[in-house]
């Protein structure tokens, strides 16, 4: 199965070793999720990384380490509605690499796409999709 991380939940991954996004990082070789995240997310998370006095250290040792990038899509050849202009690229990413999930962190953005599939991706939050996947309750 195919998991995309948006950048707001490789953060979160990286400033929090307690949380559900580093839950689900650290749980995807146990479920055989394939993580993966587009080099826009990356350029994004590198530019805030630091913002955490933890963040790079883990970002590289272990978040990193766990993902595979996989190319930008900024144009579809199908029709979408998305007004977060920065967040488009995830999205269109993620549809991309034929991923069965998008996981953000992202509840303003996203959130008139969260708990829908938008062209055969599921659009979930880190929690909704732990549960979903029977990992938490």
């Amino acid at each position: 199965m195919i998991v995309f991380l948006d950048t707001s939940t490789i953060l979160a991954a990286c400033w929090s070793n307690r949380g559900l996004s580093r839950l689900l990082v650290e749980y995807a070789p146990k479920a055989d999720w394939r993580l993966v995240t587009a080099g826009y997310c990356i350029s994004e998370v590198e530019k805030n990384v630091r913002k955490h006095s933890a963040g790079a250290v883990d970002w590289v040792r272990i978040v990193r380490a766990r993902l595979e990038s996989v190319g930008s899509v900024y144009v579809l050849d199908r029709p979408i509605v998305f007004d977060a202009r920065k967040d488009k690229p995830v999205i269109l990413s993620a549809i991309g690499c034929d991923a069965n999930y998008l996981v953000t962190s992202d509840t303003t953005d996203f959130a008139h796409i969260l708990g829908t599939v938008v062209y055969g991706v599921r659009v979930r939050t880190p929690k909704s999709f732990l549960v979903e996947m029977g990992v938490v309750a």
